[in-house]
């Protein structure tokens, strides 16, 4: 199927006579090939038509199959342990302290851009932290932490001529 015409309940279809039949069932649905032909069917009979509008079922379903997520891998108590270690207990993005109970499996190199669930390429993180990064390129999400900062820093202290002496000592270091 491809363009229909509904109301959210029943949908338009042509009896063998070709007369216009209201239908339940979505598979019994007049498929019109072109939302031109859809629009001239309404056109057509606007009293029976009212209140119907044209559906592409093919868009509806590249969403539908868009909108699987991909299974995580589930990591044993073994393997969260020696995650958990690499830090000692605090967040590889902040610094901040995270509980073993609470921590989360952070991808350095996300796997939607190529990372792997490998032993090298996994950190323990914050829910904040890991949040925040999301599936941003290592470098870029430093880049971007830091362009923050410096922002944010320059509003509160530009007026400020320690500021201003730090400033330019931290943009020689990034």
């Amino acid at each position: 199927m491809a363009i229909i015409l509904t109301n959210g309940k029943y949908y338009i279809t042509h009896s063998k006579t070709g007369a216009v039949m209201k239908v339940l069932d979505i598979e019994q649905a007049q498929d019109f090939h072109s939302v031109d032909k859809a629009i001239l069917q309404k056109n057509k009979v606007p009293g029976k038509c009212a209140g119907y509008y044209i559906m592409n079922t093919d868009v509806k379903e590249k969403k539908h199959k868009k909108k699987k997520k991909r299974k995580r891998k589930k990591f044993t108590k073994e393997e969260r342990k020696a995650i958990y270690q690499k830090t000692d207990g605090v967040c590889y993005l902040c610094g901040g302290d995270i509980t073993f109970g609470s921590f989360e499996i952070e991808h350095r190199m996300p796997k939607s851009k190529g990372g792997t669930d490998s032993l090298d390429n996994l950190f323990p993180c914050g829910h904040c932290c890991n949040m925040t990064k999301h599936d941003i390129y290592p470098d870029d999400f430093e880049e971007k932490v830091s362009q923050i900062f410096l922002y944010k820093m320059d509003k509160r202290h530009e007026d400020k001529l320690s500021w201003k002496i730090v400033h330019k000592m931290l943009n020689k270091m990034i």
